[in-house]
């Protein structure tokens, strides 16, 4: 061991940090935008793998050669691991996008989207410079 925090603990305070830095970065509105656009790519990507999958089930014959059979095997596994993979990670982007987009709307003067990052966890509205909790410490995103 290097001296480090173990990797899997590391992992959970670099994803728990990512949004927050992404934030920081891009502003609210875009930070969303971009995850909406990435979990939908990915969703297609899942369906391209269900539509390859189908088309090759459609083609598979055992009359072939052993090679061929296995082949056909080979992408139907692949098309079905990255399609699971897929519409795994559309699920949790947009369940975070949601989560984060629900808190996004300041209670004191109700703007939406307009805050400014003062921690990694907490807001400040740059309307009427109320705070509030926009990511939840310690919940996975």
């Amino acid at each position: 061991m290097r001296g480090g925090p173990p990797h899997s603990l590391y992992a959970i305070i670099i994803e728990s940090m990512e949004p927050a830095d992404s934030i920081r970065r891009l502003g609210f509105a875009r930070w969303y935008e971009r995850r909406l656009i990435e979990g939908h790519a990915w969703f297609i990507s899942g369906f391209i793998c269900i539509v390859a999958i189908a088309a090759t089930m459609e083609e598979l014959s055992f009359r072939g050669s052993v090679a061929r059979l296995l082949a056909y095997v080979i992408v139907i596994a692949a098309a079905a691991a990255i399609g699971i993979y897929g519409l795994v990670r559309y699920q949790q982007i947009l369940s975070e996008a949601e989560q984060l987009g629900e808190h996004a709307t300041c209670r004191a003067c109700g703007a939406y989207a307009r805050f400014r990052l003062i921690s990694s966890s907490q807001v400040r509205c740059r309307k009427c410079d109320n705070e509030w909790c926009l990511i939840q410490p310690g919940k996975p995103e």
